[in-house]
């Protein structure tokens, strides 16, 4: 098996703006497989919609959509990561339900947030715990999540670090020139 990677010659334009805005703009990305990943976010949304501006692309939970500040239909893979980029979020999110499935998943979600050197919340689940990302791991514990949004109102230099650090963290290990020799391999034994 070889890890995901990321084309850094795809995504070294997209670097992170950090525009700040009266809100902080938390969101997430995924497809329709995701509704049981979101089953819990929706008592989060609405207990921080009021401080936070909630961006959804790909799908959103049922019922979220009073909530939302934007939300955007998925796009074509070829202009996905430029529609992600352009979500210019201040935090992602990435909740897992917890089975087995998930747990045998990838950290792909950590790097494509990372790379666009966006802070993240997540599930405390093995995928997440790969190499030891700085990220924000909590149960599926709406409380937790609520908490911990809430405790990053108004802590813009603390995300900005964030931001760095995770940003080196998928480029020093996770870019698919440090990996072509693997790739190779696999794909030619």
């Amino acid at each position: 098996m070889i890890p995901n990677t990321l084309d850094f010659a795809l995504l070294e334009e997209l670097t992170p703006q950090r525009r700040r805005t009266r809100k902080l703009r938390i969101g997430w990305a995924g497809a329709k497989q995701h509704v049981g990943d979101l089953s819990f976010i929706l008592e989060v949304i609405k207990a921080t919609y009021k401080e936070v501006d909630w961006v959804f692309f790909g799908m959103m939970p049922e019922g979220t959509d009073p909530y939302l500040a934007e939300y955007h239909d998925y796009v074509d893979f070829t202009d996905y990561y430029a529609k992600l980029a352009s979500l210019d979020l201040a935090i992602a999110i990435a909740p897992l339900e917890i089975h087995p499935f998930n747990e045998a998943k990838s950290n792909l979600r950590l790097l494509e947030y990372g790379i666009l050197g966006w802070p993240v919340i997540c599930t405390d689940i093995f995928p997440y715990k790969t190499n030891n990302p700085l990220v924000t791991r909590l149960s599926n514990q709406p409380g937790q999540w609520i908490s911990a949004i809430c405790d990053r109102v108004g802590e813009s230099d603390s995300l900005d670090r964030e931001c760095d650090i995770l940003r080196e963290w998928v480029k020093e290990s996770y870019l698919i020139e440090q990996h072509l020799d693997a790739w190779m391999s696999a794909l030619t034994r």
